[in-house]
């Protein structure tokens, strides 16, 4: 009797990575972030409405954040978000990641020292102005105290831009270590790679010190 061998087939395969695929979702999951902004600033459903879709969203996006970190963070780099180049791991906070060349692996490195050795002061520009104005707002909302919402945009923008904008520029400073280490969500920088965050903090740094600015000039009574 003749026997047909056939060759053996895996019992499973990968699912084939789609670069457009992953990209369009990072930019669509990165979009809750502007979103959550909006609201918090525009309260398109009054204050406390607002308020509270915010936060639903600013912590309900973590379950989304997450789970596309972790699905493709072994298949994209880091730093610049391609997944077409050769990589190499590297370890931030005890996770695994995947840079490509090593310029991409420098500047993360760079990156991460700097945040390490200054995270003081990143957490006070974010987080002061953030708790502040979240303060206000539900004080505004409940009428619990009257503080006036232009000047509570302007404190919440102009400190959070400066912040966000000297970051984008001065990482650069930092040391190319050989470990890496970030005290911040690292989800929302993996969304877009954080050379395309760190653009985005520079160019929205720049509209929002604009717009304070202007702001300030006209309540002083200046012509800018």
């Amino acid at each position: 009797m003749t026997s047909i061998m056939f060759p053996a087939l895996p019992l499973s395969r990968p699912p084939a990575l789609r670069p457009l695929r992953v990209h369009l979702t990072g930019i669509a999951l990165f979009l809750f972030i502007p979103l959550v902004l909006f609201l918090f600033l525009r309260y398109p459903f009054e204050i406390l409405p607002s308020f509270f879709a915010a936060i639903a969203i600013m912590f309900g996006h973590r379950f989304l954040a997450i789970p596309f970190m972790e699905r493709y963070r072994n298949e994209r780099c880091l730093w610049c978000g391609r997944t077409s180049r050769p990589r190499e791991p590297l370890a931030v906070s005890g996770k695994e990641f995947q840079l490509c060349i090593e310029k991409c692996k420098t500047n993360a490195l760079r990156f991460f020292d700097f945040c390490r050795r200054h995270r003081t002061l990143i957490a006070a520009g974010i987080f002061l102005p953030l708790c502040w104005y979240v303060i206000t707002m539900l004080g505004n909302g409940f009428s619990l105290l009257s503080f006036p919402p232009d000047w509570d945009r302007f404190l919440f923008r102009f400190f959070i831009a400066i912040t966000v904008f000297s970051i984008s520029f001065l990482y650069r400073t930092g040391t190319a270590a050989e470990s890496a280490v970030f005290s911040f969500p690292i989800q929302n920088l993996f969304l877009l790679g954080i050379k395309n965050t760190l653009l985005v903090f520079r160019y929205v740094g720049i509209w929002w010190i604009a717009v304070s600015l202007i702001f300030l000039s006209r309540k002083l009574g200046l012509n800018l």
